[in-house]
């Protein structure tokens, strides 16, 4: 490698090191990262996955997280340690790369894939959040090496620890089954069995847990048959398998035209396969579904890049380019982390352990739902055509939860409104009261302690039992419950802004 190439290797190394650093803590926190998060926490407190609380993804990560989130601790800022362990699978993908690149090709291209890909916008951002797919993604690409390596047994033991993150997995085995038929034409028994005596290792384990847990149907339901009924309220669902056989038809004659036997031809086969069978049957496709393939498209554009006439031209503006989008995506590296942590840290003063409290989806991480649904798209969209009762209000009253997070358009229609009728804005987070209206009326639905507010005065602490209530007002006025008032909140200062 030239010096001027090299000393641009360098440069761009530190570059992305520091932009790294720098979305550590200023990136924005996507919605699955506290749910994945408050399913983490739930293993500290002694809950079950899926028994004890919802969750619609396998539970490797979550398992292997629990230790983490016990060990940072309840804090606002937890999302940003938890991001932290991210940067190990970063770093595990990113030498893969490198290794891959170099047995494909050379040192030299090995280098400058793994660099391309850590500059990638879409790697660049979900590699960053606490989310599943990291792991699953580090597990799939070690399974890779350990294949090229001849280690059916590892192999086989990373993709079933890969399937128990993720059940898209099944994709990948796909993938590597029929790559590896084109490629090399013939099966190798042994090497099968031994992967295949791998693979169901952990699968195993985690079932035989689930079902001494008194959870495993607790888990079919979650993972499988939730997730699948994704197809329900997906009316277009159909064309994507419909059109299935035609694209990987393309595939295979693509394939068939230009054979190889060699690592190369596999890779590039099995691109297209994973590719075609993720939009056949995938319904909800993200950027961060493609997340197993794109160390291998960095490791074809990285040998291309270095086949043209002036590769350091081509490399450095390979990487402005993707500096300029990622400097657009990640919202000029801005910092959006504070209205998640404000939130928090709300909470944490709001509430008190074994308190119950109710969010979207697992935002308020460090307390138990009052309900079992968590409100995604999918939830949602089963809940408008009646595959799921919105149970919110009686959830809420059966379970005596005071705390909700703020209003927004997650909520379900029925339990939005039970929750804008019966809570009051705090700042991120609501408590149970009302505003007293003019005629000194109330109502009542959770029955607990409660105070009288205004700018002025708090008064004193009465139990209520549900129904409408009189107060002499005098001036504007809220009902609150008692404890968020004793705990410095007040509907007359929001606590948007506070840490």
């Amino acid at each position: 490698m030239p010096k001027s190439e090299r000393l641009l290797l360098i440069a761009a190394t530190v570059a992305s090191l520091l932009l790294r650093a720098l979305a550590l803590f200023r990136y924005r926190f996507d919605s699955d990262e506290p749910q994945h998060l408050h399913v983490a926490w739930g293993w500290t407190q002694g809950l079950v996955q899926y028994r004890d609380l919802f969750d619609n993804h396998a539970p490797l990560f979550h398992i292997l997280s629990a230790p983490f989130v016990a060990l940072v601790g309840e804090r606002s800022d937890i999302l940003i340690w938890m991001r932290v362990p991210m940067l190990a699978l970063f770093a595990v993908v990113v030498w893969a790369t490198w290794w891959i690149g170099r047995e494909l090709y050379d040192a030299r291209v090995g280098a400058w894939a793994a660099l391309v890909l850590s500059f990638f916008p879409p790697f660049f951002l979900k590699a960053l959040e606490y989310r599943t797919d990291n792991l699953w993604n580090a597990l799939w690409i070690l399974a890779v090496i350990a294949l090229m390596r001849r280690r059916p047994f590892l192999a086989g033991l990373l993709l079933g620890a890969a399937l128990a993150v993720s059940l898209k997995t099944i994709l990948l085995v796909i993938t590597l089954a029929g790559a590896a038929l084109l490629t090399f034409r013939r099966v190798d028994m042994k090497a099968m069995t031994r992967a295949a005596a791998g693979f169901v290792i952990v699968p195993a384990i985690l079932t035989i847990y689930f079902v001494a847990a008194g959870a495993w149907h607790d888990l079919v339901y979650c993972v499988f048959t939730f997730n699948g009924q994704v197809a329900a309220t997906r009316p277009n669902a159909w064309i994507g398998r419909a059109i299935f056989p035609f694209t990987l038809a393309v595939v295979l004659a693509l394939a068939w035209k230009w054979r190889r036997n060699d690592w190369r031809y596999f890779f590039a086969v099995a691109i297209g396969i994973f590719s075609v069978t993720l939009a056949g049957f995938w319904i909800l496709i993200s950027t961060r579904d493609f997340l197993p393939i794109m160390p291998l498209l960095a490791i074809f554009a990285a040998a291309a890049i270095a086949r043209t006439a002036r590769p350091l031209v081509a490399f450095a503006i390979a990487i402005v380019l993707s500096m300029a989008t990622l400097y657009r995506y990640a919202d000029r590296f801005e910092n959006r982390t504070a209205e998640y942590t404000t939130m928090l840290d709300q909470l944490l003063r709001a509430s008190r352990p074994g308190e119950m409290i109710l969010d979207y989806k697992g935002e308020l991480v460090f307390r138990r739902r009052a309900t079992y649904p968590i409100f995604e798209a999918i939830t949602r969209a089963q809940m408008l055509r009646g595959m799921i009762r919105d149970r919110v209000p009686e959830d809420v009253v059966r379970t005596r939860t005071y705390i909700v997070q703020a209003d927004g358009e997650m909520w379900p229609p029925r339990g939005r409104q039970f929750l804008s009728e019966h809570f009051i804005d705090l700042g991120r987070i609501r408590a149970a009261g009302q505003w007293i209206t003019e005629d000194g009326t109330f109502t009542i639905a959770i029955p607990g302690d409660y105070v009288i507010v205004s700018e002025r005065a708090i008064g004193p602490a009465r139990h209520l039992e549900p129904g409408r209530h009189r107060y002499a007002r005098r001036e504007r006025a809220a009902v609150v419950w008692a404890p968020a008032i004793a705990r410095g909140h007040s509907p007359f200062r929001l606590r948007d802004l506070d840490f």
